[in-house]
């Protein structure tokens, strides 16, 4: 769960997403409920991830976890949990999970479109639960502010890492998990640095002292047994470096699948 200089990214995601479904069975429904009984499900759409202080393994014993939700967007279309994580020296790291709800057709594979959360379940958030602004997806913002003021200092070329979507990333629907997407997207990074770190040594120190900001979006899911690979860019941007992740399915021309954004 652990990096040598913080809690690793994937156990942030894997963590924060238990605490929201526990959220979600203490306040409103449970997720299989919500799944077998309502036919609602939730895709997530947007993920930001921000290091305000170390969280070692040596640093303590268990950490606090606190989360909560509120629900988004002018006509309820939109599900959001803000969690942080503490240590000993107060709150170490953020996230917020932005998820779209969908109206499942309730076959085994969950097939779902996009729709409002119904007026019965959003009757179970308080008040200042209930918010009509929608959150807005910063990451195609980033990317292209990083394409026209950055410094491009090393883009990936064939081969590009690839990597098979197996039950051990999925979920019970053989849809990937996403936050083993996120891994796909830390190891493109450390290929990455094996690769160019030689020309451009400053690349090294995002392995050695970490990433501060991680910001995400899934745009479609990935499947059992697909192959994707990691079409990856570094920016010098400001004083740190910022990664841009395409995870793309090998042979699809459609665009990305993901898009995950690390900065130094």
């Amino acid at each position: 769960m652990f990096t040598p200089s913080q809690l690793q990214i994937t156990a942030v995601g894997r963590l924060g997403f238990q605490a929201g479904t526990r959220w979600m069975r203490d306040h409103v429904c449970s997720h299989r409920r919500l799944v077998t009984e309502h036919r609602v499900g939730f895709v997530l759409w947007s993920w930001q991830l921000e290091y305000e202080k170390p969280l070692r393994f040596h640093d303590l014993d268990a950490a606090t976890v606190e989360v909560g939700a509120q629900v988004r967007g002018p006509r309820s279309t939109q599900l959001e949990f803000e969690t942080t994580f503490s240590g000993p020296g107060g709150v170490a790291v953020r996230t917020r999970a932005t998820s779209v709800p969908l109206s499942l057709s309730g076959d085994s594979a969950l097939s779902g479109a996009p729709a409002v959360l119904p007026d019965s379940l959003v009757a179970e958030f308080l008040a200042d639960e209930v918010v009509r602004a929608p959150h807005r997806c910063q990451v195609r913002a980033l990317r292209a502010a990083f394409e026209r003021d950055g410094e491009l200092l090393a883009e990936n070329t064939d081969p590009l890492p690839t990597y098979r979507i197996h039950r051990h990333h999925c979920e019970v629907a053989d849809q990937w998990y996403w936050a083993e997407s996120l891994g796909f997207a830390v190891g493109a990074r450390e290929e990455f640095v094996r690769r160019y770190g030689g020309r451009v040594p400053e690349l090294r120190a995002s392995l050695s002292d970490g990433i501060r900001r991680v910001d995400a979006t899934w745009l479609r899911a990935g499947q059992l047994w697909d192959l994707f690979q990691v079409r990856t860019r570094a920016h010098r941007h400001g004083p740190g470096i910022a990664f841009v992740h395409e995870l793309e399915l090998v042979g699809d021309s459609g665009g990305p699948y993901a898009i995950i954004v690390e900065r130094t």
